[in-house]
Parts: structure tokens; C-alpha cells; sequence
């Protein structure tokens, strides 16, 4: 009865460490282990990689999201058994359950090859909706923080010998280094594609905007882009370089930056430059699902610096009014039957 009971414990144990790190839960203690196993033999990112699709094979993320990881888990291994003698399973769980950790992932990965039977690739598809931050990981291990009103969409598994995802919004890389299998993101309907082996980096690019912007914190990139004749080519970026290309015109220009600026917004923090006003509404309106409408013209031309960490939006609308001799309305708007709220910014009055 006391070896049964191990055996659950171990099996719960494996089971919520595998599915945390698949949906960006786990600890920092917790992360780090299971990715110092994936950096310890190149065969365990295909361990990983195979786990996730079974996984996600039974239902969306955020379906997932919302049961016990446990529960889950079984879940997986209860299709599995459906298919498969029963003795055949039973080994293949007794001999999981006597190993430690990583023992146990590469025991799964030999029974789903002895199957002989892959799962369909799918879409997977990792939205953050207005006014909110996503913090995950994508099935080889890659860090994601994803921004307010962005998405991310990738095949699972991966095709082929490459790890692609395609982008609308933004969002910051953590990537897993392998050289024998790049990892590239996709923007715009394939206008720029963004290639590394490993390393970290922001991408910004609203399919409604014609800016695409790439900051590189760490390591180096290659953007492959299109010249106003629709041809390619590379650009090379290093640390804490920026590049900003206009689908427009086919260009890039490439500078030097604060990196902790561009990315602050990861840590929930807003930290302005000397921006342009319309610039500061925009990352605002963004950060807090409002809208914001310029009355008067002369507002643009208005500049701010300042830094911004866990406030309310009144908090730091009451500051601008103080520091910019500008001012809000509030007003409320209904539509399709929903309340929302609009700020319009007017000049204050002397």
C-alpha cells in the first residue's frame, strides 16, 4: 500500500513539473532544472517537443489552464492507454515511476516511438488581451512575455528542422540555444523574418503598423527583409542594437539603445525618454485598454521623460496634467451593449 502511494507521489511529481514548464508556471528553481536537462543532451528538446504535442493533441491552452495538471496529465496517458495493450502500458509506468526526472521523460518519449504513431500537426495559437501581459513557454523550452493585444502562433510539433512561430504585436524572447535547429519568428505576412540560434530579444509588429521594430539585448540576429522591390535582404543586429524598418519604403536604420527602456515593459514598468506625447497615449492606451483622442494639436508636440512602475492609470494621468499643463476628460462610451471608457486630452485651461 506504502509503495502505491510513492508511486502516485512520484507520478503526481512528474507530472505537474512537465506541465508547468509547458505553460510558463513553474518556479524559477523549478525552470532552471528542467532547463539545465534540456541543455545536458540535445535528444531531450525532442523529449520535450513530443510531451508538449501529446499535451496540447487533447484541447487549447487555455482549456488546460483551467484543470488540475495532474488530472491533465492522466488525461494524456489515459488516450494513450486506450490504444496500446494494457501490460504494454503497465511496464512502461512501473518503469516510470522507479526512475528519477529526466528518466522518466525519456521513458515516455520511448513508449510514444514504439507506438509508431505521431500526433497531427497543430496550431497553437497564445493571445494576450488588451490591457494584460502573458509570461510562457513555448514547447522547446523559449522563454515568451507577450504583450498587451499581441498573439503568437506556432505548429506542434515543429516543422522539420526549424523551430518557426509568427507574430502580430510584441513580445520579448528568451530563446534556447540550438544550433542544429534555428528558431525564427515571422511578421507581417512574412515581410520580415527574424532567425537565431539562441539568445534574447524584442520584437514589436502590429499588423496595423507599417514599423517594425528589433531590439537585441544578447547574442546576435539575422532579419531578412524586403526593399521596396519586394526583394531580400539580411541585416545583421548585435547587442543592444535597434533596428526599425518601414514596410513602406523597404528601409532600416539601425542605432544604438538603452535596452532596460525598450524592454521595461515586460516588468510592468512604462519609462519614457523624452517621448512625444502621442507616443506616451499610445504605449497608455495600450498598457490600460483605453483610448485616447488629441483635441487639441498643440498636446503633440508636447514631451515627457519620467518612469512609471505598478501605478493606476488615474495616478499617472494626475502627473501628466501636472508636469505637461495638459489635461483629461473622462468620458464613457457604450458599444454593442458594453461600457468602455474614453479619454479625450485636451490643452488645460489657464
Amino acid at each position: 500500500m506504502k509503495e502505491k502511494a510513492k508511486y502516485h507521489k512520484k507520478q503526481e511529481l512528474y507530472a505537474t513539473i512537465l506541465l508547468d514548464y509547458i505553460r510558463g508556471l513553474s518556479s524559477s528553481e523549478a525552470r532552471a532544472e528542467v532547463e539545465l536537462w534540456l541543455r545536458t543532451d540535445e535528444a531531450n528538446e525532442e523529449i520535450l517537443l513530443d510531451t508538449s504535442s501529446i499535451f496540447y493533441a487533447l484541447q487549447t491552452e487555455k482549456r488546460i489552464a483551467a484543470r488540475d495538471p495532474l488530472q491533465a496529465f492522466e488525461r494524456v496517458m489515459q488516450i494513450r492507454k486506450n490504444r496500446e495493450r494494457k501490460l504494454w502500458l503497465n511496464r512502461v509506468l512501473a518503469t516510470a515511476a522507479c526512475i528519477a526526472g529526466v528518466m522518466f521523460f525519456s521513458t515516455m518519449l520511448n513508449f510514444w516511438k514504439h507506438e509508431n504513431i505521431k500526433p497531427q500537426p497543430q496550431i497553437i495559437t497564445v493571445e494576450s488581451n488588451a490591457g494584460m501581459r502573458s509570461h510562457f513557454n513555448l514547447p522547446d523550452g523559449t522563454e515568451v512575455y507577450l504583450n498587451s493585444g499581441s498573439s503568437i502562433s506556432y505548429p506542434l510539433p515543429y516543422d522539420g528542422d526549424k523551430r518557426r512561430v509568427e507574430l502580430n504585436g510584441e513580445a520579448y524572447f528568451k530563446v534556447v540555444h540550438n544550433p542544429k535547429r534555428p528558431f525564427i519568428v515571422a511578421v507581417c505576412d512574412n515581410i520580415q523574418e527574424l532567425e537565431v540560434l539562441g539568445t534574447e530579444f524584442n520584437l514589436q509588429a502590429y499588423e496595423n503598423e507599417s514599423i517594425i521594430k528589433t531590439t537585441l539585448v544578447k547574442g546576435s540576429v539575422s532579419l531578412l527583409l524586403k526593399n521596396s522591390k519586394g526583394e531580400r535582404y539580411e541585416q545583421i543586429l548585435r547587442a543592444s542594437e535597434k533596428a526599425v524598418y518601414d514596410i513602406t519604403t523597404g528601409e532600416v536604420s539601425v542605432s544604438i539603445v538603452d535596452t532596460e527602456y525598450e524592454t521595461a515593459w515586460k516588468e510592468g514598468k512604462l519609462m519614457f525618454k523624452n517621448d512625444p506625447m502621442p507616443e506616451i497615449l499610445k504605449k497608455l492606451s495600450s498598457f490600460y485598454d483605453v483610448e485616447f483622442e488629441i483635441r487639441d494639436k498643440i498636446v503633440e508636440t508636447y514631451r515627457f521623460t519620467g518612469t512609471f512602475e505598478k501605478r493606476q492609470l488615474f495616478q499617472i494621468l494626475n502627473y501628466l496634467k501636472l508636469s505637461s499643463n495638459i489635461d483629461f476628460r473622462n468620458n464613457q462610451e457604450s458599444e454593442d451593449g458594453k461600457l468602455g471608457v474614453k479619454y479625450t486630452v485636451v490643452t488645460s485651461q489657464k
